[in-house]
């Protein structure tokens, strides 16, 4: 991409690996100096864009590349795992866009629904081809970045056009689906939000299908179908995630932040800790890096 090198001189991305606020909030560079085995991360619902380099994801069964051609299109927050190649002479660098619920409904209604792809996999991301127009938004949003002014007068709009593009590719079906205010998508994405905003507490199917205003049964169905994992895996994929960032914070014991994601059995944290990212709590608070969670 033409503006690429701009971006990096600007921002300096040093070793290591993390994330970078931009002049617009909804978008957020990361990158990575290093390769990060396969582990586990979170996604918020919204738009990944390799610009250097490449990752492996496994959601399930489904395992697919992100890299400069293919970009990764999260219709709802998903865990899944992810695998980082890079190195410091050949660093990965990327971009994530926050999908803004409100943009999406209003630019939905503007895509032709007979062009939408019938095919498009019913899970909540997936990759799907770059084609020259949506690389020279991107390419013309990296310009933007490097601009307070530009990034102010023209940011917005070039996001929206990317948007726009996503809504015209593969997995425009899924974000239509999104967009509807009583599409399984959306029951689904409120269950979400429940378990993102009160992981700690005990939160059963029930519970969840009933704000999803579903039964159990047609509920849980649902979100394997569309996240690729159950409701119960989902809120322990997310309670470990976020146990290991308080751990990498530094400040706190293992029993704490057990504690403090819902785990009442410090023992029982460990256990599962371990058989999610295959270290004990202690070996990662110790190896300084956290996989992303946007």
């Amino acid at each position: 991409m033409q503006h690429l090198e701009a971006v990096k001189a600007q921002h300096g991305f040093g070793p290591g690996a993390g994330y970078v606020a931009t002049q617009l909030p909804q978008v957020q560079f990361f990158w990575s100096t290093q390769t990060v085995p396969r582990a586990p991360l979170i996604y918020n619902a919204g738009i990944v864009l390799i610009l250097q380099g490449h990752k492996i994801g496994y959601l399930g069964d489904h395992v697919f590349t992100y890299d400069p051609d293919h970009y990764l299109v999260v219709s709802l927050p998903t865990p899944f795992d992810c695998a980082t190649f890079a190195t410091a002479e050949d660093p990965m660098l990327g971009l994530f866009i926050n999908i803004e619920p409100a943009e999406l409904r209003s630019l939905a209604p503007l895509v032709d629904s007979d062009t939408l792809s019938p095919t498009a996999a019913p899970l909540g991301l997936s990759p799907a081809p770059a084609d020259a127009e949506l690389k020279g938004s991107v390419d013309r949003l990296l310009k933007a970045l490097c601009s307070e002014a530009e990034s102010q007068a023209l940011g917005n709009g070039i996001v929206r056009e990317i948007l726009f593009h996503a809504l015209k590719g593969p997995h425009g079906p899924a974000l239509q689906a999104l967009a509807k205010s009583d599409s399984h998508y959306d029951r689904v994405a409120r269950s979400i939000t429940l378990i993102r905003e009160h992981y700690p507490d005990n939160i059963s199917v029930d519970a969840l299908a009933e704000t999803a205003g579903m039964s159990a049964p047609v509920f849980y169905r649902a979100f394997k179908s569309i996240t690729g994992s159950s409701p119960l895996q989902y809120l322990k994929a997310t309670r470990l995630s976020r146990a290991k960032g308080l751990l990498l914070e530094g400040g706190i014991g293992v029993a704490e932040a057990a504690h403090m994601v819902g785990y009442e059995n410090a023992a029982h944290f460990s256990r599962e800790f371990k058989k999610h990212f295959q270290v004990s709590p202690k070996e990662a608070q110790s190896s300084g890096y956290h996989p992303i969670d946007l």
